[in-house]
């Protein structure tokens, strides 16, 4: 048994953030299906040279390699024609989740929006990721991760000075994290709440105000002690010596987070340093002075040489990986964050992703298969539903599903 076994998913997602909630639910075992467009509309020019889609086979290997994809299955649905809305429909009757990512207001219009689902489900859980959220004056602007971390403040907070211009991380804060799991949180969430009430209910999740929430410890700092946190000069953020990154005689990097006074003590002993053990908290010139101290003990090993002698020293270290060497560390190995998974009609025949972080004792998630290309089960679902076989044929004549 699985966590999510038979709560149906129906995905409309085209992006990272509703798609990676939606990941996030099919690897604990709910049953995804994706209601895509025809595939000569599903993805624009532009992201199909970015995947490298060019023939079916093309699309068939993105699919088998992309995670965002696994555990689901695929229709494609012109909704645009009224035969495809009726199978729309006929799928929401029997639904648990719908899970949408559009600008406010596209899925009314397609008559697909959470008042069309609640009439024909009542006990349906409508989730809506966007940007801005559903309501406000941001609600119809086009944005992107860096613009949704911009807003919500952590961009401002991420460089290594407060003269400098803010560091551009990945699209992991506001997409993946302030949009897809706060998305899956927010789903869960009223499943448990339709247990006591029957109900179903609309989840408006604003990727900005997930990253504010994220920020929660930094506010509550704010706001008891009337300080601005800025960019660099947080004990969090490469303004202490103590909890930094340096370069080590191989051109890589280390971390150190040696936070509490006993690991900083540690680190003292371990480097020969144990002069600067009063000085963990020292300002100004002391801290620079600190700083330029283990900027040059660190660039006297290498990195690997650096863990392995601190590793067991009771300090916080840790070797700052690409994503290479993070796939392959021993850790990641052991805790089964890398799987290998059968990959039909590629030639590689396999193919490998990341793993499921959620460790539940008795009802694991497991990433079942690899994804679906658009319309791969269209037949399928649509055979489920009752139409025969020569009904399914005259709708994809007519390009109503695919």
């Amino acid at each position: 048994m699985m966590a999510l076994e038979g709560i149906k998913v129906l995905d409309f997602c085209r992006n990272a953030p509703g798609m990676f909630a939606t990941m996030i639910l099919a690897d604990m075992g709910a049953d995804v299906l994706m209601v895509e467009r025809p595939m000569d509309e599903t993805r624009s020019a532009y992201e199909r040279i970015v995947a490298g889609i060019e023939t079916p086979e093309d699309e068939r290997r993105h699919a088998s390699f992309n995670a965002l994809q696994r555990n689901k299955r695929s229709i494609a649905l012109n909704l645009k024609e009224p035969d495809a809305l009726e199978i729309f429909r006929q799928l929401a009757a029997d639904a648990d989740v719908v899970v949408e990512g559009f600008r406010p207001g596209v899925v009314d219009r397609l008559g697909v929006g959470y008042r069309q689902v609640q009439e024909i489900n009542p006990r349906a859980v409508y989730c809506s990721v966007s940007g801005y959220g559903q309501t406000g004056p941001y609600a119809q602007m086009a944005g992107h991760d860096i613009n949704y971390i911009s807003f919500a403040g952590a961009l401002g907070l991420i460089g290594d000075s407060p003269d400098g211009k803010p560091a551009i991380p990945l699209n992991l804060i506001a997409d993946y994290a302030g949009g897809g799991l706060c998305g899956a949180v927010g789903i869960l969430a009223a499943l448990m709440a339709r247990e006591k009430t029957g109900r179903g209910q609309y989840v408006d999740i604003a990727m900005t105000e997930g990253v504010l929430y994220m920020l929660c410890g930094m506010i509550g700092d704010a706001f008891a002690q009337g300080f601005k946190p800025g960019r660099g000069g947080n004990r969090l953020n490469g303004g202490s010596p103590y909890y930094n990154v340096y370069q080590t005689a191989d051109g890589k990097y280390f971390s150190i987070a040696a936070i509490e006074p006993w690991f900083w003590e540690n680190l003292c002993r371990a480097i020969g340093r144990e002069d600067l053990i009063p000085h963990q908290s020292a300002g100004d010139q002391k801290r620079d002075e600190i700083a330029r101290t283990l900027e040059s003990v660190f660039l006297t090993r290498t990195r690997d040489d650096w863990f392995d002698a601190l590793r067991d020293a009771n300090i916080s270290v840790g070797k700052v990986y690409d994503l290479d060497e993070a796939l392959n560390d021993p850790q990641a190995l052991a805790r089964g964050m890398v799987v290998e998974l059968e990959a039909p009609g590629i030639p590689e025949g396999k193919v490998k992703q990341p793993g499921i972080p959620l460790h539940l004792s008795d009802t694991p998630g497991a990433v079942r298969h690899v994804g679906s290309v658009t319309g791969q089960h269209t037949d399928e679902v649509l055979a489920a539903l009752g139409y025969p076989a020569e009904r399914v044929a005259e709708l994809k004549e007519r390009g109503v599903a695919v």
